[in-house]
């Protein structure tokens, strides 16, 4: 072979070689990228799902706990005069539904 084919073959053997590494190395680059989201993704989801059990404990406290603090009597001892003011039984009846919801010992548990 002469020498000029020799020389144009090793050329277009590196050009091809130089375009395989950079397609290999964008390959890996981009797998990389889809790695990283997919990862991020992945907390989104478990991020979203422990969001929708505070949710769920919420939409609890607000439809059963909630109406229960406004059922509750207040406490009158036989010493308090029957006119007493409104602002006594009101603080008496929070205090009454702060007990009440302690008892039902609704834990967050994040």
């Amino acid at each position: 072979m002469r020498s000029k084919t020799v020389i144009t073959l090793l050329i277009i053997a590196t050009i091809l070689l130089l375009i395989k590494v950079y397609v290999a190395n964008e390959i890996y680059y981009t797998s990389r990228s889809i790695q990283k989201t997919t990862q991020q993704i992945n907390a989104l989801k478990e991020e979203r799902n422990i969001l929708k059990i505070k949710i769920e404990k919420l939409k609890y406290k607000n439809t059963i706990v909630d109406p229960l603090f406004n059922y509750l009597p207040p406490k009158i001892e036989p010493s308090q005069e029957s006119n007493s003011s409104t602002t006594k039984v009101k603080s008496e009846k929070k205090k009454d539904a702060k007990e009440l919801f302690e008892t039902i010992n609704i834990e967050e548990t994040f």
